[in-house]
């Protein structure tokens, strides 16, 4: 039996996605870093595909997946929706790559005329001065990269987010 299918056993067992799976994966001497490799070797690329388009799918809610631990501020969250997830193995092999759009946010934003309050991604963009844009780019990555977290933190592979679907939007 191969890594992958006793990696694979273990988290039928004790359910997948999973928020322990870096554990999982340590407990029994598996490299997350392999897991897209050779979930495809083992079972094949569209099979591998509809297995993280479900493992996805047990992430989202029907808003998308919901990033919260923004600033450590509990009011502040943002759901990302993911679509048409794919493999591309040769591009990267720990991530899945994924179209993507804004669900519904709700974002602290600092304005020096009213003081801070909580707003939309749409909304803050529509606010974005020519001066502000890095700044704009650099709370959208991490926004982003809290998602990519959340994902491999609970089904062993990240998020390659390729084309934007829609404006900023809700």
């Amino acid at each position: 039996m191969s890594d992958v299918k006793t990696f694979l056993k273990v988290l039928s067992k004790v359910g997948y996605p999973n928020p322990d799976i870096r554990s999982i994966a340590k407990m029994i001497d598996y490299n997350l870093e392999d897991f897209l490799p050779d979930l495809v070797a083992e079972v094949g690329q569209e099979k591998a595909e509809e297995f993280t388009f479900n493992a996805l799918s047990k992430l989202s809610t029907n808003k998308g997946i919901k990033v919260t631990n923004l600033d450590d501020d509990p009011k502040q969250y943002a759901y990302i929706e993911v679509y048409n997830p794919r493999l591309d193995l040769e591009n990267d092999e720990t991530t899945v790559l994924c179209d993507w759009s804004w669900g519904h946010t709700s974002l602290y934003s600092q304005d020096d005329d009213v003081g801070g309050t909580y707003k939309t991604i749409e909304d803050i963009g529509e606010d974005v001065g020519m001066g502000d844009w890095a700044d704009f780019d650099e709370m959208v990555d991490g926004i982003r990269e809290e998602c990519n977290q959340l994902v491999f933190n609970n089904c062993g592979f990240g998020i390659w987010w390729d084309d934007q679907h829609g404006d900023l939007k809700k």
